[in-house]
């Protein structure tokens, strides 16, 4: 029983001594040093001689996780930023620089137009107000900026190299409403730039400059000079001989008075300079811009005046597109001038007369003009 006992015992010591070894781990020495250069190794292992985890570890991951967050903060801002600065980004322009009153130098951009109408006053004058009714003298710039970017730009307008400038009242100087609006209120010696859009110009003016329906049109305006209803001439008025009407000065802005004489009228064209201006001669071919008052030798009575309209008014002189007898009697006169003069029925509107205006055929008229500029 013994020896069986022992034995017995010997099996089961061997018994249970066998699975404890087969239990353990094998473990390769290259795996048990990749194993220990973890940071977790001591705790894996239950080692008892367990070290920290490394300081600066931690510090680099702190230090990582507050880079990634500027980083990222950094970024957005970056794309809010953006998104602001594109929509409110400034639109492209053409733009026009040189001194007031000389042929400007443009930069037409690449970009394709706006399409959106701007004005902009780059130079800002000085005087009275432009009133709708004002005569308006201003030089034009205009040019096309195409839908299609060109490699070259010359202007489609420019009173400069015409040495003509528009001369108007300022709510027909261009025949753009959109223009000529911008014009009253303004002052002479502003320089305006202006961008309209194709359906702002309309097609009528467009298919006159050739602009694309997807172009705008660019503007410099230079508003030289502007006359108002009270602008008049300056200086002693001459006494003349009886035998013809006389004239009295009215206050500013109105008519003056005419008198005529008894007796019968002159039957040739008469001219009497009542004021001598000091400016230069009127040039035939120029718009003339005056103010006059005209009455009939017969009756005497107003039949037409400058003063009822509110504001001078201009007319081409010498090339027929007055009475014969304007463009006879104001060619060659001096601007600051004012003239009498007295136009017989051939002189004037023949023998068919004007019955609109109330003169007859055998009609003598009277004018009394100021000559206030030649352009």
């Amino acid at each position: 029983m013994s020896e069986v006992e022992g034995r017995e015992e010997t099996e089961t010591e061997g018994t249970e001594e066998e699975p404890q070894q087969d239990a353990r781990p094998k473990v390769t020495m290259p795996q048990a040093r990749d194993i220990s250069r973890s940071e977790f190794t001591p705790h894996a292992l239950g080692s008892k001689n367990r070290s920290a985890p490394r300081k600066g570890t931690r510090k680099a991951a702190k230090r990582r996780q507050i880079i990634y967050s500027v980083a990222g903060a950094v970024v957005v801002l970056a794309l809010i930023g953006a998104g602001i600065w594109w929509e409110t980004r400034p639109a492209p322009s053409v733009k026009f620089k040189g001194a007031f009153g000389k042929a400007p130098s443009v930069s037409v951009p690449k970009a394709k137009p706006a399409v959106k109408q701007s004005v902009k006053e780059l130079i800002h004058g000085s005087g009275p107000k432009i009133s709708t009714n004002d005569f308006v003298v201003a030089h034009l710039v205009a040019y096309q900026w195409a839908a299609k970017p060109q490699k070259t730009h010359e202007p489609l307008l420019d009173t400069f190299k015409q040495n003509k400038p528009a001369a108007n009242t300022a709510s027909q100087l261009t025949g753009l409403p959109a223009l000529d609006k911008e014009i009253v209120g303004r002052t002479p010696g502003t320089r305006l730039e202006l961008t309209l859009p194709y359906k702002v110009v309309g097609d009528q003016v467009a298919q006159a400059l050739k602009l694309g329906a997807g172009d705008d049109l660019v503007l410099s305006v230079d508003v030289l000079k502007a006359y108002g209803k009270t602008a008049s001439v300056q200086g002693t008025q001459q006494k003349i001989d009886a035998q013809f009407p006389q004239v009295t000065p009215g206050a500013p802005g109105q008519a003056p008075t005419v008198k005529i004489p008894s007796g019968s009228a002159p039957k040739k064209l008469e001219v009497q300079t009542l004021i001598e201006g000091t400016g230069k001669a009127v040039a035939k071919g120029q718009t003339l811009v005056g103010q006059y008052d005209g009455v009939l030798w017969r009756t005497g009575k107003e039949f037409d005046s400058s003063y009822k309209h509110g504001a001078p008014a201009g007319f081409p002189i010498g090339v027929g597109q007055v009475i014969p007898g304007w463009d006879k009697a104001l060619v060659g006169k001096k601007i600051g001038s004012r003239v009498l003069v007295i136009v017989p029925p051939k002189e004037g509107y023949g023998s068919t007369g004007s019955p609109q205006a109330g003169i007859k055929g055998t009609d003598t008229l009277v004018f009394v003009v100021d000559i206030l500029d030649a352009i």
